[in-house]
């Protein structure tokens, strides 16, 4: 098992060992929590910030995942850590498993960040903690914890309230579905499959590549060290730019259907 290496420790055939059947360290503190179903084709990736005696979850998932996704998180923090919760659109497969984080804790005295478009949605999945409505725009908060995050919206990928959210102490990049992939066959890591993967769900998701483009110079201007997609495989630093290149013409959404 590889679980407490870092990515920047692990070689590819190490990659390919880590055992996710628990949480692992990808970052210093910050955790993947999520869940590989292999029978689906679409695979979530919550991620668990420990930051002190506060933890953070972003995009927690979604209700058949919750089992697998707290046996993680709980092996790792208590469910009263968790002060923040971070949506980064309001899609199920990330969002309607906070009601029952939420319900796991004493008090619904909890933290939960999304983009003012975001909000109006989430408000349906019965989220009852203390809503921090974003502007649209790229704004950086601090939690209550003290973690320094910036917020990047990302207008209309794949709605108009989505975002990206960066951890400014380690320069990790949380994207959402941007950089996403769908595919039977994953791993952890970025691979060749995971690029085609990524192409196969940016022409799904991506309104046009008008729309890609802008989110791409988007995480292009952050430089993130590693970035971590709700969707598909984690991706170090030294293959963004060729990931980046593979997708900047890359037709999707309406682009295929007028012609």
């Amino acid at each position: 098992s590889f679980r407490g290496a870092f990515v920047s420790d692990l070689t590819p055939q190490m990659e390919r060992e880590i055992d996710t059947d628990h949480a692992v360290e990808i970052a210093p503190h910050i955790f993947w929590v999520g869940f590989y179903d292999q029978v689906e084709k679409l695979h979530c990736n919550p991620y668990l910030i420990k930051n002190g005696s506060e933890s953070i979850l972003i995009d927690p998932g979604s209700v058949p995942d919750f089992p697998v996704v707290a046996r993680k998180t709980f092996a790792l923090v208590g469910a009263e850590t968790i002060q923040s919760i971070i949506l980064q659109h309001q899609d199920p497969d990330l969002c309607a498993a906070v009601p029952i984080f939420e319900d796991l804790r004493e008090s619904y005295d909890i933290d939960i960040y999304c983009m003012q478009g975001t909000s109006y949605l989430i408000h349906h999945y019965g989220i009852k903690g203390n809503l921090v409505r974003l502007e649209h725009a790229t704004t950086r908060r601090t939690t209550r914890g003290g973690r320094k995050l910036e917020f990047i919206w990302t207008p209309y990928a794949h709605s108009f309230g989505a975002m990206m959210t960066l951890d400014l102490k380690t320069n990790t990049l949380f994207t959402s579905d941007i950089l996403g992939g769908l595919g039977k066959d994953w791993e952890l890591f970025h691979s060749v499959q995971a690029l085609e993967n990524m192409k196969k769900f940016m022409q799904l998701i991506m309104p046009s590549n008008t729309v890609l483009r802008y989110s791409l110079e988007l995480i292009r201007r952050a430089k993130p060290d590693l970035i971590c997609p709700q969707h598909g495989q984690v991706i170090r630093r030294e293959h963004l730019d060729d990931v980046i290149q593979q997708l900047w013409e890359l037709p999707c959404g309406m682009d295929l259907i007028v012609t």
